[in-house]
């Protein structure tokens, strides 16, 4: 395989997963390619009209004809089949191709703020990339190609993940049926896989510069050369409901020390989302996700969260089998 240590962030659509690959992109020795499936079906936000064509054509269908199936959809939430040698070479070929590309900012342009990669650096690199939704299932075989892979699962309260897809139009129980399946796949992940941490969206935000250090340690990264960070500009929703933007237009790339992280984020995002939703939708979500809910730590008590905001206790793992030598923080958050 022509890549070599990759890291991959598993997570929900509107979960903070950009966050996290955005902070762990901003190592000098890291290269993004954005979300897996991505790379395979095209997007707007990077690629023309074209360029979306042409991937699907020459990156995707070979996937599509040899596996029988969409494997790259994050809208199957199941399991893929295993891949056929022919088309891990074919997948490891795109990712190596897609980690080259330099010339758009939001990716591998800059590795510090002044100064650019080099085609060197950017071959050598580790990449990262995201499995959002069902693309986390991909993991299976991505630790099958990748032995040295690190992973990292993302998780958020399930109230606040909730309200983001309910006010665009998807049904609360089918969100807490989607919640529990997948958390349920990042636990068990994580009990199997010898590199795979799951972090908090709320720890990410309160104190992005500590868990940062934890995941370079879990993916050997050197924590000393990561001295800035590159963010991205994006809509977050104040305590008033309306979305906007801090410190730029959207999705625009800023420059941040450590000391700065903390305050790019807006801490009370989680209780301005969670207050809007509805009684009738908490139910729905909870019939389906209320378990998984506490098991990450997260309080299922709707009002008190929309009063004085969401309650997050220690993230423990019942009954779960840690493989040797991980680390106690992998296995339990405690207080």
């Amino acid at each position: 395989m022509k890549i070599e240590k990759p890291i991959f962030i598993n997570g929900f659509s509107r979960g903070g997963t950009t966050i996290l690959t955005n902070l762990l992109a901003s190592h000098p020795d890291v290269c993004t390619v954005g979300e897996t499936h991505h790379l395979f079906k095209g997007t707007t936000i990077t690629d023309g009209v074209w360029r979306v064509v042409r991937k699907c054509l020459f990156h995707e269908l070979p996937v599509f004809v040899s596996q029988r199936e969409d494997f790259f959809s994050p809208r199957r939430v199941c399991p893929r089949r295993p891949l056929a040698a022919w088309t891990r070479r074919h997948i490891d070929q795109v990712f190596y191709r897609e980690k080259l590309r330099s010339f758009h900012p939001r990716l591998n342009g800059y590795k510090e703020q002044d100064a650019r990669y080099s085609p060197e650096e950017l071959a050598a690199g580790r990449l990262v990339g995201k499995n959002i939704d069902g693309m986390i299932y991909a993991n299976d075989a991505w630790a099958d190609m990748y032995p040295d892979a690190s992973f990292f699962g993302l998780v958020r309260n399930g109230f606040a993940l909730c309200e983001g897809h309910v006010r665009r139009g998807r049904p609360a129980r089918e969100i807490g049926w989607r919640y529990r399946v997948l958390v349920e796949k990042m636990l068990s992940d994580g009990d199997r896989l010898p590199r795979y941490e799951i972090f908090r969206f709320e720890d990410l935000v309160a104190d992005p510069w500590t868990l940062m250090q934890r995941a370079c340690s879990v993916a050997e990264l050197d924590r000393q050369r990561l001295t800035q960070f590159r963010m991205q500009v994006r809509r977050v929703m104040d305590d008033q409901g309306n979305h906007r933007l801090q410190g730029g237009q959207e999705w625009d790339v800023v420059w941040l020390k450590p000391s700065e992280l903390a305050g790019h984020f807006l801490a009370d995002v989680n209780r301005n989302q969670i207050k809007r939703l509805s009684p009738a939708d908490r139910d729905h979500f909870l019939s389906q996700a209320g378990d998984v809910m506490e098991r990450l730590g997260y309080s299922t008590d709707l009002e008190t969260q929309q009063e004085s905001g969401p309650t997050v206790l220690p993230f423990s793992r019942p009954d779960a089998e840690v493989p040797p030598g991980r680390a106690a923080s992998t296995r339990r958050r405690e207080a």
